[in-house]
C-alpha cells in the first residue's frame, strides 16, 4: 500500500469578492471532510502602499488603510465562518507579490493544499485570472481551484487524464487523500498525442500501472478508451463534461511554444475554460547535471 499524504492544512488566499459565501462553503466541505486546518490569507500589493491622495492641503498615504482593510475584513471574514462552520481559522496579511506572498507563506507554513476561487472575465483572460496562473505555476504544493459558477464540494467521480508526459504518475500522490475521503472512482483517460504505435504504447504503459496502484488502495477506478489529439486540454474538458466529473486532476504546465506565444498554454486553458474544480499538481523538480556537480559532499572532487 502506498504511502498517502494527508490534507491537513488548507490555505485560502482571499480577495474578498462578492461570490465569496458560495466558495467558502466549498472550503469548509473540504476541510471538515479531512480535519484540516484552515488559514485565510489576503495581500496587499506593495505598488499600492505609496499611493495618497490631497486633502485640505495635506497628503494622505493609503498604506496604513488599506491594511487596517485587510485586517478588518479577514477578521469579519473569519468571525462568520467560524459561526457557520464550526471550524476555527488563522488569518494573515501580507503585503507584495500576491503569487509570491501565497507560495511563501505556503511553504512557510507548511501547507497541504491552496484552496483558489476563479473569477473568469467575459473577453480575454484578466488581473484576477493572471494571478490565479501565477499561483498555481509557481506553488510548490497542490492547487485546487474551484471557479465561481461551481457548487460541488463531493468528489465522487474524478478525471485522471493520463498522457506520455513527466509527473503523470507522481500526480497521483496528491490525488489519492481526496480520493479515499470521497470514496471516489478515478476515471483514466489515456490521450495520446499522435497516431504512433510508440505513443500508444507509452500511455497504455502508464495506465495499467495507475491501475495497480489504485487497486492497492483499494479505490474504484474506471478506464476509458484511449483517445487521440493534437489539443489535449480541449480533449479533457470534453471528457469531464462527457463523464459529468466532479473533479479534474491535471499536471501544471509552464511551457508554451514560440507558435502560441499570444496564447495561452495548456495550464491557462484549463484555469480559464473548466467549469468544476481542478487539482493542479507541480510535475517533479528535473535536477540538472550542474546541480548535481555542486550538491555533491566533498571530497568527492579532487583538490
Amino acid at each position: 500500500m502506498m504511502m498517502v499524504n494527508e490534507i491537513n492544512k488548507i490555505l485560502v488566499p482571499l480577495d474578498f469578492s462578492r461570490n465569496q459565501d458560495r466558495f467558502l462553503k466549498i472550503v469548509a466541505d473540504v476541510a471538515l471532510r479531512h480535519h484540516a486546518k484552515i488559514h485565510f490569507l489576503h495581500v496587499v500589493k506593495s505598488g499600492l502602499l505609496g499611493t495618497g491622495s490631497a486633502f485640505s492641503g495635506k497628503f494622505y498615504y493609503h498604506g496604513k488603510a488599506l491594511l487596517d482593510n485587510s485586517r478588518s475584513q479577514l477578521n469579519r471574514t473569519r468571525k462568520k465562518f467560524e459561526s457557520l462552520y464550526k471550524i476555527p481559522v488563522e488569518t494573515a496579511t501580507a503585503v507584495g507579490s500576491v503569487a509570491a506572498c501565497i507560495a511563501d507563506y505556503a511553504a512557510e507554513h507548511c501547507m497541504s493544499l491552496i484552496i483558489l476561487g476563479v473569477r473568469y472575465p467575459g473577453k480575454r483572460p484578466g488581473f484576477v485570472s493572471s494571478n490565479s496562473y501565477e499561483i498555481i505555476s509557481s506553488s510548490i504544493v497542490p492547487v485546487l481551484s474551484v471557479p465561481s459558477v461551481c457548487t460541488r464540494s463531493d468528489f465522487s467521480e474524478v478525471l485522471y487524464p493520463v498522457r506520455h508526459t513527466e509527473g503523470v504518475m507522481a500526480k497521483l500522490d496528491p490525488v489519492l487523500p481526496i480520493a479515499l475521503k470521497n470514496d471516489s472512482e478515478i476515471r483514466l483517460q489515456g490521450i495520446a498525442s499522435e497516431k504512433k504505435q510508440a505513443a500508444l504504447s507509452a500511455v497504455t504503459q502508464t495506465v495499467s500501472a495507475l491501475q495497480d496502484k489504485l487497486r492497492e488502495e483499494k479505490l474504484k477506478c474506471h478506464v476509458g478508451e484511449i483517445v487521440f489529439s493534437e489539443n489535449p486540454e480541449e480533449e479533457i474538458l470534453k471528457q469531464s463534461e462527457q463523464c459529468d466529473a466532479d473533479l479534474l486532476a491535471v499536471n501544471v504546465t509552464t511551457e508554451k511554444p514560440l507558435t502560441k506565444i499570444f496564447k495561452n498554454n495548456f495550464t491557462e486553458n484549463i484555469i480559464y475554460k473548466s467549469k468544476i474544480p481542478v487539482l493542479f499538481c507541480r510535475k517533479p523538480k528535473t535536477v540538472t547535471a550542474l546541480e548535481q556537480y555542486t550538491e555533491m559532499p566533498y571530497p568527492v572532487f579532487p583538490v
